[in-house]
């Protein structure tokens, strides 16, 4: 589902009958709260997936816009990583954050793709067999 079907969903069938446009963070929280009720239907748990997509996408964006601009007032990779303190341990961490920012595919897989390096290999069978 994307963003903006999750923001459809939510004004129509949405949990905030009383309220304007709630914020994404408010909107997080309340989903959090029907889903620990087991309030949630499944279509509600795939508009609070989109609405973290979203929050994620969101950080990424105005993460790139202050490295860039941090690097466009002429600070090193050094200073950047300085800058940010704890975020980032040394201009080599700053750099390769980057890279990772800047990746137009960082986000999209193909759905096959699993997590734990290479595919498990399937049982060996016993001699009996």
């Amino acid at each position: 589902m994307k963003y903006d079907e999750a923001q459809r969903w939510l004004a129509k069938a949405g949990p905030f009958p009383d309220s304007g446009q709630p914020s994404i963070v408010e909107q997080l929280d309340r989903l959090k709260e029907l889903a620990a009720r087991d309030a949630l239907p499944h279509s509600g748990i795939a508009v609070w997936y989109a609405l973290v997509q979203e929050m994620r996408r969101l950080a990424d964006y105005y993460e790139r816009d202050l490295i860039r601009g941090l690097r466009s007032e002429g600070m090193t990779w050094a200073q950047v990583a300085h800058a940010v303190e704890a975020q980032l341990s040394s201009r080599q961490a700053a750099h390769a954050k980057w890279k990772r920012l800047i990746d137009p595919g960082r986000r999209t897989t193909t759905g096959d793709m699993r997590r734990g390096g290479r595919p498990k290999d399937p049982p060996a069978l016993s001699p009996g067999e």
